[in-house]
């Protein structure tokens, strides 16, 4: 069962243990089954955006809609996707396109070795343009009858029988409560606030209290669209309503000799610039058939010249937290920002924990070993042995090696290593 993963999350059920696992694999239990609301939440991320000309950075708030169910329909919607997972698997091999998408499937490799791959072909195709495209609102705009009707192409059947009927409405038709007006009352509000592994509440007393049970936006009277994103089978899903077009546009990248990528909604093609603007049109129109629109604004060009050129007509292609041009690989500057953010923040904290331990009349020594552990990339055991640890430094180092030479990858991790080491010096000094 290594579709079953353990969710320690309050919500309106109990977790489940491996009994229950047993009982999601017979059809008829779950053709009988009552999902439950899922709890929504917007995830939102700030990011750090750099004008090139300016040298100015503008703040830009991220928010990704999050939907995630309770533990039983999550048991029962992981058993699907898997089931999902291993026949679309089996279906890339068929059409060919196994390497084409990357996304939500166990390849055994990172993401910084397709971005290297990436680069590596751009260095051979030189001079090569990089197209990066965005389909908007992705998991919001899945039309549920192209869905519906790959997946009875993926079963081989006709009609869905009764089990997959149920978790496709579920998902299609899926209701949510929304948990900043579950912290804003005040039984349940109360309750999320206990350290507790009790369920939130039942169906029946969110309702006589009034809590709101929010339907799917997508689904109006004209229209039949979106998919959850958060739960366990939303990745399976959109990998699914995706294949026909995965299957036409490495058709279309063939035919050229360009490069195909797909990672969830993120399309990447690296093509000879002759070619660049016939695929663009291509993509967009072969996204239009699959009732999708590509986000024009966020639509990238990259010219990837055989060696470098001052100033460059165009700036560093961006791919899966990694930017990349003729002078070589580096990790992306908002994610590393990000990093050097936590790392202040985390010093911070340790400072002002000794400060309050010294004016209580504790023991005001800064403890510095987590802090070691988060930001250095190994650890030395009592024993006097080396131990790497797994955490942003090892990543850095892990994605220089891929990227191979002319990276510029272990210079940032260094600087962001040796800045912590100070930083975590003057703590020990205190």
């Amino acid at each position: 069962m290594d579709w079953l993963k353990p969710r320690r999350y309050r919500h309106f059920d109990l977790p489940v243990n491996k009994v229950f696992a047993h009982k999601v694999m017979n059809p008829d239990m779950v053709s009988r089954h009552i999902f439950l609301p899922l709890i929504h939440y917007t995830k939102t991320e700030t990011r750090y955006k750099k004008c090139p000309k300016t040298g100015t950075r503008t703040i830009v708030q991220k928010e990704r809609p999050i939907k995630y169910a309770s533990h039983r329909d999550a048991c029962i919607l992981s058993y699907y996707a898997h089931q999902i997972n291993q026949a679309l698997d089996a279906r890339y091999k068929e059409k060919g396109i196994s390497d084409n998408v990357i996304a939500y499937r166990a390849l055994g490799q990172a993401n910084y070795n397709f971005a290297a791959e990436a680069m590596s072909f751009a260095r051979a195709e030189a001079p090569a343009v990089i197209l990066a495209f965005d389909i908007t609102s992705f998991f919001d705009t899945l039309d549920h009858t192209l869905l519906k009707r790959r997946l009875k192409s993926l079963l081989n059947v006709q009609e869905l029988t009764d089990d997959w009927q149920k978790v496709f409405r579920f998902i299609t038709r899926f209701h949510y409560v929304d948990l900043n007006e579950l912290k804003a009352h005040p039984v349940f509000g109360a309750r999320l606030r206990e350290k507790s592994r009790d369920r939130i509440a039942s169906v029946e007393e969110m309702k006589a209290k009034g809590i709101v049970f929010h339907a799917n936006p997508g689904v109006t009277k004209d229209c039949r669209r979106g998919i959850p994103q958060g739960t366990p089978i939303s990745a399976a899903a959109s990998n699914l309503y995706m294949i026909e077009f995965d299957v036409a546009a490495r058709a279309c990248c063939d035919q050229v000799g360009a490069l195909y990528r797909r990672y969830s909604d993120d399309i990447l093609i690296i093509c000879k610039p002759d070619y660049a603007q016939a695929i663009e049109t291509e993509i967009i129109n072969l996204i239009a058939a699959e009732k999708l629109e590509i986000a024009s604004h966020k639509t990238e060009k990259t010219r990837f010249e055989e060696r470098q050129t001052i100033p460059r007509a165009t700036k560093a292609a961006q791919y899966l937290g990694f930017t990349f041009d003729e002078t070589g690989a580096a990790i992306r500057e908002s994610s590393l920002a990000r990093q050097w953010r936590k790392m202040r923040r985390a010093i911070r904290r340790a400072k002002k924990s000794a400060m309050w331990r010294a004016t209580a009349g504790l023991s005001g020594k800064a403890h510095t070993k987590k802090l070691y552990r988060r930001f250095s990339h190994i650890k030395i055991n009592e024993e006097g042995t080396l131990r790497t640890l797994r955490n942003f430094s090892s990543y850095g180092r892990r994605s220089a090696e891929a990227f191979g030479a002319d990276e510029k990858i272990t210079q940032q991790v260094r600087r962001f290593e040796q800045a912590a080491q100070r930083e975590i010096a003057k703590l020990k000094a205190l």
